[in-house]
């Protein structure tokens, strides 16, 4: 992201120079902001300046900015990539760079009308800061990075049985890590942030605002957002000193942009920084996904599902739990290891294209397939020893991939009868984002296990997400 090492991937939208103009508004904008382009007339009629407000979102390889305005029209966005090295992703001042490569970019017609900005991160990614000088006392650890069993062990020794913070990819269990682990030593100026909360601080101008984190990104450190606040679990040990003390509300107001980032950017001196949430709960945000009961099925390399439910819904030993949106809201899912992952073991993208046209969806394989990569499941079971069932193979590849086709949407209907079972609101749409919401045979498989309308979502970006979280947040909702 950013200066060194890392390269920029300039979606449409840009000019000679590198910076982009303001592109159109609605559909059109979309459009050419994923490369689709727009026709231009001679000359156009003065256009009153609009109200913009800026998503990022930081993801597993690489950033995204997206600016909005009052209607959703997409006014600039913009790919920064971390780099080839896996450790560019785990890397503090990489993320720092993208931040700021990312706000270079966007052009001054759109920084001089900004309003409010919002971040997202991979959730659990994190690290530790002095809360005086700012400076970062330990590694980054990533959303994925799983804990030692004897760290674990630790944490399972005062955490109550059901917390989320007992998975080994937990934030407790990442801080645990520093303590017993890595033997960061703690202070009382030693204090854990999100990737998010980090983030946001580098814009902000008061240190009183710094260390401000939200209740999406807190969830799996083990802050309780129906208490709000911590359980007195935690309260009662001495590296709770190291916690986020201010945990609030997505798209909550923090404060406005530093004098330097103002005056460096060309942003507003009254742009309000929001606390922001994670990279997930942004995605659902970007699907529109609305009404109770509505769902988003997220189809990439793994299966992640939300469902907006008016109840809240935990079970950790199925691998499930909920984020609180806001109001009474709450979206309950989870994750599971199954995905397109499993078909790229076996296909490359063309045969699978080329082999789904063969495939009759009204006359099921009926394998009984559970596709993985490898053993360990997360979500409807957590079960680190799950193996997975992808046999007997057909001698036709075409028989082959329906069968893993209709294994991950047996999969993915499982965890929606699951979530419904445990209290959740029962699921009445479900909107899809990822690769495979482009395969329409795949799409009528699951509509037929799911038993409701099943459609691709209208926008798949985090960032747009805390996009629509920055303009909320200025909305005073």
């Amino acid at each position: 992201m950013g200066a060194t090492g890392t390269a920029r991937t300039m979606e449409a939208l840009g000019t000679a120079s590198g910076r982009r103009a303001p592109g159109p508004r609605g559909a059109a904008a979309r459009s050419q902001a994923r490369g689709g382009g727009t026709s231009t007339s001679a000359s156009r009629a003065p256009v009153e300046p609009q109200a913009a407000y800026l998503g990022l979102d930081f993801g597993t390889s690489g950033a995204r900015a997206i600016v909005i305005d009052d209607r959703d029209g997409v006014l600039h966005s913009e790919k920064v990539d971390y780099g080839d090295a896996e450790e560019a992703a785990g890397s503090a001042s990489v993320w720092r760079d993208a931040l700021f490569s990312l706000l270079g970019g966007i052009p001054s017609e759109v920084t001089s009308n900004l309003r409010a900005i919002c971040l997202d991160g991979t959730s659990s990614t994190s690290l530790l800061v002095d809360r005086e000088t700012w400076s970062i006392e330990s590694r980054p650890l990533l959303y994925n990075f799983a804990a030692r069993p004897d760290v674990v062990a630790r944490v399972t020794a005062v955490a109550p049985e059901g917390s989320i913070t007992r998975s080994p990819t937990s934030t407790l269990c990442k801080l645990f890590t520093w303590l017993y682990e890595d033997s960061v030593e703690l202070t009382d100026r030693l204090l854990l942030v999100h990737q998010a909360d980090w983030l946001a601080s580098l814009l902000l101008e008061r240190p009183s605002a710094r260390g401000v984190s939200d209740y999406n990104n807190a969830l799996k450190l083990g802050y309780d957002p129906e208490i709000g606040g911590y359980p007195d679990w935690m309260l009662s040990q001495a590296w709770q000193s190291a916690l986020p003390a201010q945990v609030l509300a997505p798209s909550t107001p923090i404060g406005p942009v530093s004098r330097d980032v103002s005056s460096r950017y060309g942003i507003p001196s009254d742009c309000q920084v929001a606390a922001g949430t994670t990279d997930s709960i942004a995605a659902f945000l970007a699907a529109g996904a609305s009404s109770p009961g509505e769902a988003v099925t997220s189809l990439g390399s793994t299966l992640a599902i939300k469902v907006l439910s008016e109840a809240r819904v935990d079970k950790v030993e199925s691998g499930v739990y909920s984020h609180k949106l806001w109001g009474d809201l709450w979206l309950a899912g989870g994750a599971s290891n199954t995905g397109g992952a499993v078909l790229r073991k076996f296909f490359t993208d063309e045969e699978v294209r080329e082999l789904t046209q063969r495939i009759d969806p009204n006359a099921p394989a009926g394998l009984g397939y559970y596709p993985l990569v490898k053993p360990g499941e997360r979500f409807p079971v957590a079960d680190d020893e799950l193996k997975p069932k992808l046999e007997p193979r057909p001698a036709d590849d075409a028989v082959f991939l329906q069968g893993i086709l209709e294994g991950i949407a047996d999969i993915e209907a499982r965890c929606f009868a699951l979530l419904v079972e445990e209290g959740c609101t029962p699921v009445s749409r479900v909107l899809t984002c990822g690769g495979g919401s482009k395969n329409q045979k795949w799409t009528e498989m699951r509509r037929r296990r799911l038993g409701v309308e099943v459609e691709a979502a209208a926008e798949v970006e985090a960032a747009f997400g805390s996009a629509r979280l920055a303009r909320r947040s200025v909305a005073g909702e």
